[in-house]
């Protein structure tokens, strides 16, 4: 074992701030946890006030705090300076001595190298924080939602990070709101809410149907079913037509509907949702996702185990595709 929360919590007053947290990571893990913003944000407050954590709610390295490294997406930079000065300030800072055309490139920075910071763009931005944990030698890196609003080239430099970090003995845990982005980006997945911490099942190749079972293909004595689906809203029930569906998502025991910029609630289970929605062009890309193919405009390929499927939606979501999935998938679009 690396590091640990152990019961980690807040509580003020009668309220709950923080739930009870237990998890466990080890030397080499990447640990992605999909939380809310403001969970995610009282944990980081609590590393940068270390006065709130004690020996019984965490297990440190024997470095202690200095042996964590903190990514956040609010740290400063320092605006006059220019990507390649910030990089050589830090080695400095930190009194280390990587090479800074390898950071640059490991960062995808090169194009970027001689811009001032004030006119970065906020992926560019990113990367640029992402380069500093390449930087700052640790043996436990926590990362706050960096997938947050940044492009898909500064997404690949995250991931690839993440794993030259583990691969070189690090421990990583990622926080992050999507479920999507902790699919992508952790060896292991979790729920934390306010019933506290839960492993996501992810999907198995021993596990997964066989592909005539997910076929989109039917044959001609096959019938069609185009009946709404439905969604309630409080007190109202919605009907959507399957086509105006991008696609769906089980969380939490309960399925959502993803309708445009929207998301509804379905009283029915993800499985009896495939069945019904299969031959109308869903695809059960996931475990906890069932799409519509006919919103798929990329398939995006992160690593050999790593994949999603990029939308043409207005929101242009992203969705994780499953290992054994993309096979299938493959084959069924003659890839």
């Amino acid at each position: 074992m690396a590091f640990s929360f152990n019961q980690l919590t807040k509580i003020e007053g009668n309220t709950i701030k923080l739930p009870a947290l237990t998890l466990t990571a080890n030397k080499g893990d990447i640990l992605a946890v999909q939380s809310e913003n403001e969970y995610i944000q009282r944990i980081f407050a609590m590393f940068n006030d270390p006065k709130q954590l004690n020996s019984e709610m965490i297990t440190l390295p024997n470095g202690g705090l200095r042996s964590v490294y903190l990514f956040q997406r609010d740290d400063g930079l320092y605006q006059r300076l220019t990507v390649k000065q910030t990089l050589t300030f830090w080695c400095g800072l930190y009194e280390q001595t990587p090479n800074v055309e390898d950071l640059l490139t490991l960062c995808d920075l090169h194009a970027c190298a001689y811009k001032k910071i004030k006119h970065l763009t906020p992926s560019e931005s990113c990367r640029l924080r992402l380069a500093s944990a390449l930087i700052q030698h640790a043996d436990v890196y926590l990362f706050e939602d960096p997938s947050l609003m940044i492009d898909l080239q500064s997404k690949q430099v995250l991931h690839t990070l993440l794993l030259h970090l583990a691969k070189n003995g690090g421990t990583v845990l990622v926080f992050t709101t999507t479920l999507e982005d902790a699919i992508r980006l952790g060896q292991k997945v979790y729920r934390y809410n306010e019933r506290g911490i839960q492993e996501v099942e992810q999907d198995k190749d021993e596990m997964e149907e066989s592909f005539e079972e997910t076929s989109l293909m039917v044959s001609s004595n096959n019938q069609v079913q185009l009946d709404k689906v439905s969604a309630k809203v409080e007190d109202k029930i919605f009907l959507f037509n399957p086509m105006e569906i991008d696609y769906i998502e089980a969380r939490d025991g309960q399925t959502f509907l993803f309708v445009n910029h929207e998301e509804f609630a379905s009283s029915t289970t993800i499985k009896a949702l495939e069945e019904r929605l299969q031959p109308l062009g869903f695809f059960r890309c996931h475990r906890s996702y069932l799409v519509n193919l006919q919103r798929v405009r990329e398939i995006i390929v992160w690593s050999k185990n790593s994949y999603s499927l990029s939308l043409d939606n207005a929101s242009k979501s992203t969705i994780p595709l499953s290992k054994g999935n993309y096979s299938k998938l493959k084959e069924l679009i003659h890839l």
